[in-house]
């Protein structure tokens, strides 16, 4: 019987967006490319060990990922088109082939996403040889994967590379380490990759993931944990909520890295099972749950369990109708569906509250610069002897504050309530054997107020360094100097009263050094970063 509790769907809320996902062509059964597996991972597919070129493992993926409701894979080809002695190519090519040989209509389409020319290499040569490959030899081929009218290409590399490379031959869309890294300065269409560590807002793209895991591999990670399901099913409850018109998952059979969510099991005992609500091992449990979003866009499936987000009332679906369930079922998960989902009205991001005294955004300045939007910053490096060169040298960074920056002072601060994250610059005047100050420099042209200042948060990444200065020059003027030491951790806001600038175009300069300038001689070149976090000019 139908439960008038459980909402209808209207007509003109259609949840129909292309979704894609990304696939790993790098796995071999043979020697010396079959130690990926025994090396790389911790898991083992219900499918066994297999070889990315075997037609009837590709012709298995296939089949589920195209019944499960996702429209085209992008091929993960960021480690380079040539690297492997030519196998990941060979692998390439064997997945075209066994897709274009199945009944249409029972394979996804495929694309490619490289970038290893770009944030490996530094060249664009070498990416653009990447780029002209895919042209020439996949681009036209039937099973190529169109999207705003052309082939899609994703552009996986630093944030770096965002905006300063296009091809019109290709939609090119971009994708970074994390999302963490890359939110600030995502391009407007957002990021199709590849750790999906938070939500970036965007009405072209949502991107979703199970959960990510390298520390396994020795690298030092902070794991993203799967909570048995319930983050990947969080991702995709936003992702429906939103509506966009593309959906990205990363990945079906990355277990190297631990995004997949092809069926597997442990290959060993520090690898945790795939569990139901009960703890009984489901290899498929992500499986199931993609199936049952995916294929939202044509309604419910079959014998599938449902729940409207923030309701406790479970149903089952089972012969067209929503029947009640009092308990959760064994061995299948629970489809979180929001209302949005049957309103038609995608949900909108909530605008933060902006503080109306604030009548520069220098963090945003950074931005539209970065992007191209416009001119205004430079950098320098100032060198102990008094050198001074233009860009930054001796290992400095001017750069964004990204979660990864964030880590090591994370790490050192006992208390959850002083974990805040803020929008600003991460500044590292690394020494290489030569002490030095990183700067970086800005033309501001400020209003005409009677009071004006600058405030920022000074932060310490670590605890290792003795210290480090942070001094506010404007038009030459050293105006602040802060001596950062102790623990890691952000510091009390900083204000600079900049009323006598106002109404006058100004160089404002952050210059952070090595401590020097207080400790002397005895100063040691220590690692540490220096934050400077939401830095804004401001009106009384």
């Amino acid at each position: 019987m139908q439960a008038a509790a459980f909402p209808e769907v209207k007509e003109d809320g259609a949840f129909q967006p292309q979704i894609g996902i990304w696939y790993t062509v790098w796995w071999d059964d043979k020697a010396p490319y079959d130690e990926h597996w025994e090396e790389w991972t911790r898991y083992k597919p219900v499918l066994g060990d297999y070889a990315s070129d075997d037609p009837d493992v590709i012709r298995k993926h296939m089949e589920w990922i195209k019944s499960a409701g996702i429209d085209y894979i992008v091929l993960d080809d960021t480690n380079s088109h040539f690297a492997d002695n030519g196998n990941i190519a060979h692998n390439i090519e064997a997945i075209f082939d066994v897709v274009e040989s199945m009944e249409e209509g029972t394979a996804p389409q495929i694309c490619f996403a490289i970038g290893a020319g770009q944030y490996a290499a530094g060249s664009l040569e070498a990416h653009m040889a990447e780029v002209n490959l895919i042209y020439e030899d996949y681009a036209h081929r039937p099973s190529y994967y169109h999207w705003k009218g052309k082939p899609l290409l994703i552009d996986y590399t630093t944030t770096d590379w965002f905006y300063k490379w296009d091809d019109d031959r290709f939609t090119v869309r971009w994708a970074t380490g994390s999302a963490s890294e890359g939110v600030h300065v995502a391009p407007e269409t957002g990021l199709w990759g590849w750790v999906f560590d938070q939500y970036v807002p965007s009405t072209e793209v949502f991107g979703v993931m199970p959960g990510w895991d390298t520390a396994h591999q020795g690298r030092s990670t902070v794991p993203i944990d799967r909570e048995n399901g319930d983050y990947y099913i969080r991702m995709w409850t936003e992702a429906v909520k939103r509506n966009p018109e593309m959906i990205v998952i990363s990945s079906f059979n990355d277990h190297a890295e631990e995004t997949g969510i092809e069926a597997i099991s442990p290959r060993n005992e520090t690898a945790e099972p795939w569990v139901d609500a009960y703890g009984n091992e489901t290899p498929d449990w992500y499986e199931q749950i993609t199936k049952g979003y995916a294929s939202l866009r044509s309604g419910f499936l079959e014998g599938y369990y449902y729940r409207v987000e923030g309701k406790r009332q479970l149903y089952q679906f089972m012969d067209g109708e929503m029947v009640k369930r009092k308990e959760q079922p064994a061995g299948k998960p629970v489809i979180v569906i929001p209302t949005q989902y049957f309103t038609g009205k995608p949900y909108k991001e909530k605008r933060e509250n902006k503080n109306n005294k604030v009548v520069i955004d220098v963090f945003q300045s950074w931005v539209d610069d970065f992007k191209g939007l416009r001119d205004g910053w430079s950098y320098w490096t100032t060198l102990e002897d008094g050198q001074r060169a233009e860009g930054l040298m001796n290992g400095a960074e001017f750069k964004e504050i990204t979660r990864h920056a964030l880590s090591p002072m994370f790490e050192q601060l006992a208390e959850e309530k002083d974990r805040i994250e803020r929008k600003g610059f991460k500044v590292h005047p690394a020494w290489l054997n030569v002490p030095g100050w990183a700067e970086g420099t800005v033309q501001l042209d400020l209003p005409q107020k009677n009071k004006l200042s600058l405030e920022y948060y000074p932060g310490k990444v670590n605890n290792a360094s003795d210290g480090i200065t942070s001094a506010i020059v404007v038009d030459g003027n050293e105006l602040d100097v802060q001596w950062i030491t102790g623990e890691a951790g952000w510091k009390e806001k900083v204000k600079i009263d900049l009323s006598a600038y106002a109404g006058k175009s100004i160089q404002l300069t952050f210059k952070v050094g090595w401590g020097k300038e207080m400790l002397g001689d005895d100063a040691t070149t220590a690692f540490d970063s220096f934050l400077i976090g939401d830095p804004v000019i401001v009106t009384r």
